[in-house]
């Protein structure tokens, strides 16, 4: 950061390797490409890290000297230059594409198993059902759930869940009854976004890193983060964490991208006179642009606005504004077109922390400019404020892409979604309290020891080794100082203003500690590569007390085995499935990797420097190996205990379908779907064993105010086509006949169309008893919130007044209803039922998940 670089390999071959600002296109300048080259063949410093590159060296040099001995002319032609060894060539060829490796690797370890195993009750159901009530709503702005205002969290992670499903072909106008449950496809779709920003997060910590310190700390640190538990486990959620975090860790490289004498350079033409600048302005127009045209299209489209508030035109004040906005923006930047790279970093950097507000509000932005703000404290470096012009053109764009979507709520939904959103999830989280735990200041340490382990037991010697760094300087007065210390300087305070922000906080889950995560593991890579340079002091001593604490969270591990999923869950008094008839045991592999790290961690101790690679190799191993366990074997093995999945698969298999029912809120839509119909009306649904062509089946058509007697009309047919999850009910043209005085009034003069007709197929009812998990929901497809009376059937009050009104309907005795709750109130389902032969039916039919039950009665 400062203007004496410390020059390593990376930074020899930087101008022939593609540059990420530059939309990875190679430098065409031939001096530079020479001096690459000729860096390549000549450097050895940093000899632990670099000995194949020595050897690629050395065998340049001899080529060189065998050229000049059988030279005939005494001097070269200025062109020409030595010739590379095979080794030298292949070292060069792996830096040019060095940063797409580091994409590839960053998703070889978070894709692998994404689908494997099911969503965890009731983070990852609860926001997909938001994010499958867009599709179902078509609704990209006002976010509900259950039929209600969603309001606690932005939209970001809803938009992404339902993008990835819409593209993959998943859950068309909400799903259709089962697809939820059909196929592992629906839990890829879900998590891939999350994943994505997970390694997105890691290629740009890596990118910075090696700019800016050295590629073998970047190098270090893609290693610690991405084998870190709670970083790869969470990245493989789908939670509104990881897009928040990776967009932070992002924010952050480009502003310390931006301070460094990287930012000073000049911006140079991509292509003709386009640079990076407007690669940046298009990235940002295309986000605020696209979403100005739609908030225009859908104003027009769903005009009603929250009770009380007048706006006149909202679609044109919101859309028109965003994109006049963005268009003075435009106008900006021509006017006054920024010289130096440092202007697309702050751009960047800003436009990320936008993204990060509408992932996870104000966290992300406020680590990020504390954690700057307070390095500038520390590191004297005033001037950068000069650069006020660049701030202030960031700051813009992340107004653009932040603030449109929560005017655009606001005029949806009114004060109620300012007072909760506000003053309810962001205020009261933070001041007085909501959901989750509460603790002091020591709440989080043993969270960050299980979520960072084995890398975690070197925290305290990394902390040390910045703070010690952090001192020295201020007693020698030094101002700025190498680069690589500023960084160190930079990940340090941001690592201290996340802890503190989260200790701070009344509310505290275990995934609120994430955003500290990633400058904790650069720290340590930090001091991973002062040991290997030989300049680690007392490393033995840190390594003796890493080694005490790693056995320690090893046995604590191996006590509690479900600290591993408490991670990222919402209830921490779950019990693990240790008991009959489960017995999931994992102690074995937690023994193995504990047993592992700690022989790492003894070669740091040896008196012998040699030994200390193999230790640091011996622990990226073992770390590499319990994380890839933990993310695939671990949560295979405790998922299915944290949802509600494979109990809904079984009531889909199990349970009896009996039509369709469909519900018109005009009756010109009612003439619109069944004038001229042909004899058989298809259904898309989840077949039961059993299913076959022939078995009767009704089609019931619920046409309230319509003046029909008990407001619905039923068709009788029978199963005359079966697919795979789809199936055909044959009408006679009897039957559509009695329709035809209803398709008639429907077409009189005047009859305008309601909203979308609702259908559901009628089958044996699921009813959710004193359950509210989130996944009961999703997994249901919302057919559990229906939008008749008989297909609402969540009866979570614990004085059972409403589930006993329900079930003392006459109209619903003789049918057979499967219930799904907690498995420790399952025994008391029998003594609730009204009816005696209710009574006797009750069957338990699936206890596979040790925390919920599914069961069966006949009303």
């Amino acid at each position: 950061m400062s203007d004496r670089p410390e020059r390593d390999e990376t930074e020899a071959s930087a101008e022939g390797a593609p540059e990420a600002e530059q939309g990875a296109a190679p430098e065409a300048n031939e001096a530079a490409e020479l001096g690459a080259e000729q860096a390549a063949a000549t450097e050895t410093s940093e000899a632990a890290e670099q000995g194949a590159e020595q050897a690629a060296a050395t065998e340049a040099d001899q080529a060189a000297v065998q050229a000049a001995e059988q030279a005939a002319a005494p001097a070269l032609a200025p062109a020409s230059r030595p010739a590379a060894g095979p080794l030298a060539r292949l070292a060069r060829r792996i830096e040019r594409y060095e940063l797409a490796l580091v994409a590839v690797l960053s998703l070889a370890i978070v894709l692998p198993g994404l689908w494997s195993f099911q969503l965890v009750d009731p983070w990852e159901t609860h926001y997909a059902e938001v994010g499958r009530t867009i599709l179902e709503n078509e609704d990209w702005v006002h976010l509900k759930k259950e039929g209600k205002l969603f309001d606690s969290k932005p939209v970001l992670t809803f938009w992404l869940m339902a993008t990835s499903m819409r593209a993959m072909g998943i859950a068309d106008d909400g799903g259709y009854s089962g697809e939820m449950v059909s196929s592992d496809l629906v839990v890829f779709a879900l998590r891939l976004p999350f994943a994505l920003f997970g390694a997105l997060g890691l290629v740009l910590m890596w990118w910075m890193l090696a700019r800016l310190v050295s590629r073998r700390v970047a190098w270090l640190a893609l290693l610690v983060l991405s084998t870190t538990p709670f970083y790869l486990l969470v990245a493989r959620q789908a939670i509104t964490d990881m897009p928040m975090v990776a967009t932070l860790i992002g924010a952050l490289a480009c502003f310390a991208m931006a301070v460094s004498e990287r930012g000073d350079e000049p911006l140079r033409p991509i292509w003709r006179r386009v640079n990076a600048h407007h690669l940046w302005l298009a990235a940002v127009g295309v986000f605020v642009v696209g979403w100005g045209i739609y908030y225009i299209l859908y104003f027009s489209a769903h005009p009603q606005l929250a009770r009380g508030l007048r706006v006149p035109a909202p679609g044109l004040l919101l859309g028109g504004g965003s994109i006049a906005g963005f268009a003075g923006l435009v106008a900006w930047s021509l006017l006054r077109a920024p010289a130096r790279r440092s202007a697309v970093y702050y751009g960047w950097a800003f436009a990320l922390l936008g993204v990060s507000v509408l992932a996870k509000g104000p966290v992300g932005i406020g680590i990020a400019l504390a954690s700057a703000g307070l390095w500038l404290i520390l590191s004297g470096r005033w001037r950068v404020l000069l650069a006020w012009e660049d701030l202030l053109r960031g700051l813009a764009a992340a107004a653009l892409v932040a603030v449109p979507w929560h005017v655009g709520i606001y005029f949806k939904a009114g004060r109620p979604w300012v007072k909760y959103y506000f003053g309810y999830h962001w205020r009261s989280r933070v001041s007085s309290g909501a959901h989750g735990d509460r603790g002091t200041f020591d709440y989080f340490s043993s969270v960050l020891g299980v979520g960072t382990w084995p890398w975690g037991v070197l925290i305290p010697a990394a902390l040390a080794a910045v703070l010690v760094g952090a001192f020295r300087g201020a007693r020698s007065g030094a101002r700025g100082g190498a680069r690589g210390d500023e960084v160190r300087l930079l990940v340090g305070i941001w690592a201290i203003v996340a802890v503190a922000l989260f200790c701070y906080s009344t509310t505290k889950f275990h995934h609120y500690i994430l955003p500290a995560v990633p400058a904790l593991a650069i720290l340590v890579a930090f001091w991973l590569d002062e040991v290997l340079a030989g300049r680690g002091g007392r490393v033995a001593l840190a390594a003796l007390l890493g080694l005490g604490l790693s056995l320690l969270v090893t046995r604590d591990l191996i006590g509690e085995q479900k600290q591993i999923i408490e991670l990222f869950v919402y209830r921490y008094d779950r019990p693990w499935p240790s008991g009959k008839p489960w017995l999931v045991d994992v102690s074995g592999p937690l023994l193995l990797f504990g047993a592992l790290a700690a022989a790492s961690l003894a070669l740091f101790a040896m008196p012998w420097r040699r030994a200390r690679p193999l230790g640091v190799a011996a622990l990226g191993a073992t770390a590499l190996g319990f994380a890839l366990w933990a993310a695939n074997g671990y949560m295979a093995e405790a998922a299915p205990h944290w949802g509600q999945r494979e109990l809904h698969r079984t009531y889909y298999a199990k349970r009896q379908i009996h039509g369709v029912e469909i519900r018109y809120w005009s009756l010109r839509d009612l003439a619109d779907q069944w004038e001229g119909a042909g004899d058989e009306y298809h259904v898309e649904s989840v077949l039961p064993e059993g299913f076959r062509v022939g078995l009767p089946m009704t089609i019931r058509l619920l046409v309230p105010g319509a003046g029909v007697p008990g407001d619905a009309v039923e068709l009788r047919g029978q199963v005359s086509r079966v697919g795979e999850d789809e199936f055909w009910i044959a009408t006679t043209a009897a039957e559509r006949a009695r329709l035809k005085d209803l398709i008639a009034r429907g077409r009189r003069p005047g009859v305008k169309p309601g909203r979308a007709p609702w259908s559901q197929v009628d089958a044996d009812r699921l009813i959710a008893w004193q359950l509210n998990w989130h996944g009961e929901n999703f997994w249901s497809s919302g057919e559990i919130y229906g939008e008749t009376k008989d297909t609402r059937t969540v009866f979570i009050n614990t004085d059972n007044k409403a589930f006993l009104e329900y079930v003392g309907d006459e109209r619903r005795h003789g049918r057979r209803f499967f219930v799904i709750t907690e498995a420790q109130r399952a025994n008391n389902l029998k003594n609730v039922l009204p009816t005696q032969r209710a009574k006797e039916t009750v069957e338990i039919i699936d206890t596979s998940c040790n925390k919920f039950t599914l069961l069966t009665f006949v009303l």
